[in-house]
């Protein structure tokens, strides 16, 4: 198979010595790190531990940092209000009778706390778009129910929420058992790929506009379009090449990130909307699609 070579320019030099924990590039095409001086998170552990976490803010060649102090959750995703305002979600969230854990916080630049509320087990990703809607997608154990849930938040598999996590909208109609990857570039423009059909889906406004079906046997964990088809990641190490045609997706070659001087790019990869961001050793890199 041939590797096709995508190259991204440096935006900023960039290192930490703190642990890369995840990371989510905004509506806008700013690149959010959660970082933590933790080596090792459990994720089922309760009550979670109190801890303390850095947001990095980057944004063109400029970094912010927002400290997050005695944070009673691990922060899994991230993303931004239109405001500013920040909000961390946990992966995770604990129903035990009739207590339920608030697995969403957001706070304001200064680290301060602003509201608390829950999103519910099995959270795969959560993007905001303009209109300050949170899209959740889940995974099957938050579809179907676990660490406590008999009646999962998530039971839809994508869920659109206001601000404050009330529910807005969900894509019960689809059957969805695990929704593999979300890319929100805006309220009206929407993609989701799930199991078990395995259709890429594009929302509206909340209503279907197109849906593609994906071949191949690899499980496409984030995607953009671009002028050439569809780039998607398959696993840590793997980006592909796909093929759109007849709206049908196929997978056609490796895909490799590169610097200007050709020298592979190794390190967590973000998707979203028209924006690829690759950490690499020396620093964060950009391709605008």
């Amino acid at each position: 198979m041939e590797i096709e070579k995508l190259i991204l320019q440096k935006c900023i030099d960039y290192s930490s010595n703190l642990n890369f924990i995840s990371g989510q590039i905004t509506k806008d095409g700013t690149l959010l790190l959660i970082e933590s001086n933790l080596q090792e998170l459990d994720f089922f552990q309760r009550p979670v531990p109190k801890n303390n976490w850095t947001i990095q803010v980057i944004k063109g060649n400029s970094v912010e940092t927002v400290e997050l102090k005695n944070v009673p959750l691990i922060p899994t995703e991230v993303d931004l209000f239109s405001d500013g305002t920040l909000l961390i979600v946990q992966g995770r969230c604990l129903k035990d009778g009739t207590y339920i854990e608030r697995n969403a916080r957001s706070y304001n630049k200064n680290g301060q706390l602003i509201e608390a509320f829950t999103l519910g087990d099995g959270i795969e990703h959560v993007q905001i778009d303009e209109t300050d809607t949170i899209w959740v997608s889940y995974f099957d154990e938050g579809v179907f129910g676990n660490f406590g849930w008999e009646q999962p938040m998530g039971s839809e598999g994508l869920i659109a929420y206001r601000r404050n996590g009330h529910r807005l909208w969900g894509a019960g109609s689809y059957g969805i058992i695990d929704c593999y990857a979300l890319n929100v570039v805006s309220s009206k423009e929407v993609y989701f790929y799930y199991y078990d059909d395995f259709f890429l889906v594009q929302l509206n406004e909340m209503k279907e506009t197109t849906r593609f079906r994906i071949e191949g046997d690899d499980t496409i964990q984030q995607f953009m379009f671009d002028q050439k088809g569809l780039i998607g990641q398959v696993d840590m190490n793997t980006i592909m090449r796909f093929r759109i045609k007849n709206r049908t997706i196929t997978p056609k070659e490796k895909l490799q990130l590169t610097d200007e001087n050709g020298k592979p790019i190794i390190g967590p990869v973000f998707m979203r909307g028209t924006f690829l961001y690759a950490y690499g050793k020396d620093g964060i890199y950009i391709k605008r699609l």
